[in-house]
């Protein structure tokens, strides 16, 4: 992707010079800058004083050269836009989806708007059969996976290193956050560590035989030197990547991660505690003080045997028989209780604990387990770092496909249909979104409306009652014209949209002042200068001025437009007055018209326009509807009006 150099967003409001030193500052180089922007990361952007989403955003589409968008008009059809956005992105579950959303915006590129159809098409093709809530709570916990990882420094672990540069490499690296590092000439007590690490460089230096002792060389990888520092990293974005692969398994994409994740279990020593031996051997020597006591009082020593004991010479044989057979026991059950043969016990009455033995034992048992432990942190950390890429690639594409998974989302709860795209407006069972999202929240049928436009009829008034749906028509068709415009699909079973450059959309205000009304103007007539291929919405321009002004106004504005290859729908009340001004224009009139009142004093209106028919507004059924539910005195004075009718 060609982007253009930092500087060039200066042309952007709100951002200068300052601004721009702020974000190489903070990213560290404009290389970096740019391969976030590359991946849409408007968090990092927006951390940053002075960014706004909207500034933030404005950055985005300026560096991927999207930032010319002439399609939306007017403030209205902004408004129209909006809600779309804000639809879709009720369905995003990522900061990117979320970014890439806000991003996504109609266009005349007809080539990018057939590329996100089709991405639509094929995510809802491959998820057809898969439950959008289950991905959906996977997707909760699915982030960037974090580089600032938390230091778990392990006091019990010290690397030493033979040469001081390497000492100071290992220091400027960070590793003393994990555990103590040392140089070979501080001359530190080895014997307060558990686990040492000697990192050689010629071996000049021996740094003494020890069971906790493991050698490497310096030019080993840092995970040999540091398992920690790799296996942190996956340790704390482990709920990251279990969400990951199962979401990979639940989509049928192929995924390493459930290997990365096994190869954590396996680091699973079976430690013996130093208490739990203690305790055992004391358990023991309780016994044997017990069984010796009973054996030696059952035992008839003669003179000499006497002697020797007061002498304070070896046991006498009988005795010695006795400590062999018993102690001889206690070392079985003493090995078969802690899987270790060692001999603990000092030969005399009671029988005693070789403190010195004991000790010997537990340094033996610790240094195996961290040395059995290092062992399958290596093994972890060789799989690890095979898997490191591909590890971040496959989070990476999960985390992107979302915004693809968002698009088919909103496409498939509002039953959108990706439509074809020609001359003509021609709408099958369409529905406004927000009526289509209650129909689906509240489980209630709306009413949907077919209508048609074409060349020979791209000027339309559009008459008819109160409160009956015109304006909802007319935003109806906006939707349409804009979501296809923006690759989407839209809310009806059929729908052809023309190619369309612009979109305007002029509604109902209250009356203007004259400052008011001239800005109005120049932005109203303007409308109809260029060729440009446009949709023209206009809600009651009557009444932003007096009556005669507005028909004036409209009749202008028709006898512009009606050579171009645009549509114009007009809704207003005037059109008895206009088409008597227009007899030599093709102007079409249609109507939706009210049928009545229901058991509640509601409209029942018919939605769906009449094509060539000019409907009536519904005063008196207004006045009919207030009239039914008020109260006397003023009951009878509606009562007075309705008579008139």
């Amino acid at each position: 992707m060609e982007v253009l150099t930092i500087y060039e967003i200066e042309e952007i409001k709100g951002v200068g010079d300052k601004l721009i030193k702020k974000i190489i500052q903070t990213y560290g180089s404009y290389e970096k800058f740019e391969e976030s922007i590359k991946n849409y990361d408007i968090e990092k952007l927006m951390n940053i004083p002075g960014i706004s989403q909207k500034i933030a955003l404005d950055i985005i589409r300026k560096i991927h050269k999207n930032d010319d968008n002439p399609f939306l008009k007017t403030e209205q059809s902004e408004k129209i836009y909006n809600e779309i956005i804000n639809k879709i992105l009720d369905f995003a579950n990522t900061d990117y989806a979320k970014t890439r959303v806000l991003l996504l915006s109609p266009t005349t590129d007809y080539t990018k708007i057939n590329q996100t159809q089709n991405l639509i098409k094929t995510t809802l093709e491959s998820t057809e059969n898969q439950d959008y809530g289950i991905i959906r709570d996977l997707y909760e916990k699915i982030k960037p996976l974090n580089n600032d990882i938390k230091p778990k420094f392990n006091d019990e672990y010290a690397i030493v290193c033979e040469d001081y540069e390497d000492y100071l490499s290992l220091i400027q690296k960070g590793f003393d956050r994990y555990c103590n590092i040392f140089a070979i000439e501080d001359h530190m007590n080895l014997e307060e560590f558990e686990f040492i690490i000697y990192l050689y460089n010629n071996y000049n230096v021996d740094p003494g035989e020890a069971n906790n002792i493991v050698s490497i060389s310096n030019q080993s990888p840092d995970y040999e030197i540091q398992p920690n520092i790799t296996l942190e990293y996956y340790i704390q974005n482990r709920e990251i990547l279990e969400n990951v692969y199962q979401l990979r398994q639940y989509l049928g994409m192929e995924s390493c991660i459930g290997e990365a994740l096994e190869a954590l279990d396996a680091i699973k020593v079976e430690t013996q505690n130093k208490v739990a031996i203690t305790e055992i051997i004391e358990e023991i020597k309780d016994k044997v003080n017990e069984k010796l006591k009973n054996e030696i009082k059952n035992v008839a020593l003669e003179g000499d045997e006497i002697l020797l004991l007061l002498n304070d010479e070896d046991l006498p044989p009988k005795l010695m028989n006795i400590f062999d057979n018993v102690l001889d026991e206690a070392r079985e059950e003493l090995s078969n209780k802690t899987g270790l043969l060692f001999d603990p016990f000092v030969v005399k009455y009671p029988v005693e604990i070789d403190e010195n033995e004991l000790k010997r034992v537990q340094e033996n048992i610790s240094a195996n387990i961290h040395l059995k432990k290092y062992e399958q942190e290596l093994n972890a950390c060789s799989l690890l770092e095979k898997y490191s890429e591909q590890i971040q690639k496959e989070t990476k594409e999960i985390i992107e496909y979302d915004y693809q998974l968002t698009l088919a989302s909103f496409t498939k709860f509002y039953d959108l249909n990706i439509p074809t795209i020609g001359d003509t407006y021609q709408l099958k069972g369409s529905l406004h979104l927000t009526l289509k999202n209650e129909e689906k929240i509240n489980k209630t049928e709306m009413q949907k409306i077919d209508y048609n436009l074409d060349q020979d009829n791209n000027i339309i008034l559009l008459t008819g009652a109160n409160s009956g749906g015109k304006t909802t028509l007319l935003e109806t068709l906006g939707q349409h014209c804009i979501m296809t415009h923006m690759g989407l699909g839209v809310c009806s079973q059929e729908a052809t949209i023309p190619q369309t450059d612009e979109v305007y959309y002029f509604t109902k205000k209250h009356s203007l002042n004259a400052g008011a009304f001239e800005t109005f103007i120049t932005s109203f007539i303007p409308v109809t200068i260029g060729k440009e291929k446009k949709l023209v919405l206009i809600d009651e321009l009557e009444s932003i001025t007096e009556l005669e002004a507005a028909i004036k106004i409209i009749i202008g504005f028709i006898e512009h437009i009606q050579n171009d290859k645009s549509y114009a729908i007009i809704v207003t009340h005037m059109a008895p007055e206009i088409l008597k001004r227009t007899d030599n224009i093709k102007i079409r009139t249609d109507g939706i018209e009210a049928k009545g009142l229901d058991e509640n004093y509601n409209l029942i209106v018919d939605r769906t326009p009449k094509i060539n028919y000019l409907a009536n507004s519904t005063p008196e059924l207004i006045l009919r509807k207030i009239y039914e539910k008020s109260e006397e005195p003023l009951k009878s004075v509606y009562k007075d009006i309705l008579d008139k009718f």
